[in-house]
């Protein structure tokens, strides 16, 4: 997001906007993660952002359009699934339909106006050992209005290597999920499609599948 390079030149104001927006999403993740490093009584409030690459964190964009839909209960605009990064930052209007699942039932996120939406994702899932879970999510259409959102995902280095925090480890806590680089875990994920929180059920180690059965 922040190569500046891959933006049309014809567009030269966007591309400032975007640039400066990106900026401050950067500054927000990191303050995000000084809030989870402490949340999870870390050592340090980098902790989380250091596990992750630190300065060599990527920030990648996706832009979502929705058309109307006359018949909206027979349409999936987004498939449900976990993203599979560390956090993810999303801008919407306010057309309503972005759901996700909470005890089995998909729940409608509010449109806030100038809010952002925050997931955690399976990376953060992964380096906290299951303290914090990734947000299983989906997209509808709507019958009448369109519906435009802007998703960034932030991520590790492909070559980062992501598992439970040590801190976070011990006799009573043992690890969950099995580590593995980010580009393994990506590799995975786009090979299988969105599939629900599988990616991160196949991330769990076999005894503590056998000890949640």
């Amino acid at each position: 997001m922040r190569d500046m390079s891959k933006w049309p030149i014809q567009l030269s104001d966007f591309t400032e906007s975007m640039d400066e927006y990106s900026r401050e999403l950067s500054k927000l993740f990191e303050l995000l993660m000084e809030v989870l490093s402490r949340d999870l009584d870390l050592e340090s409030e980098n902790s989380l952002n250091e596990s992750v690459g630190g300065e060599r964190k990527g920030l990648h964009i996706r832009i979502n359009y929705y058309p109307p839909c006359p018949q909206p209960d027979l349409v999936v605009g987004l498939a449900p699934h976990s993203d599979p990064n560390v956090l993810t930052i999303l801008l919407h209007d306010q057309t309503p339909g972005l759901q996700i699942r909470k005890n089995g039932a998909w729940i409608d996120v509010q449109c806030v106006p100038g809010a952002l939406v925050v997931n955690i994702a399976d990376q953060m899932e992964i380096l906290s050992n299951g303290k914090f879970k990734s947000i299983e999510h989906r997209g509808v259409v709507h019958k009448d209005r369109s519906r435009m959102s802007w998703a960034v995902f932030c991520s590790p280095p492909r070559d980062v290597l992501v598992s439970p925090k040590r801190e976070l480890i011990d006799e009573q806590h043992p690890p969950l999920y099995q580590g593995a680089s980010y580009g393994e875990y990506l590799t995975k994920f786009f090979k299988k499609g969105l599939e629900g929180k599988g990616h991160i059920h196949d991330a769990k180690q076999q005894d503590s599948l056998v000890s949640n059965s």
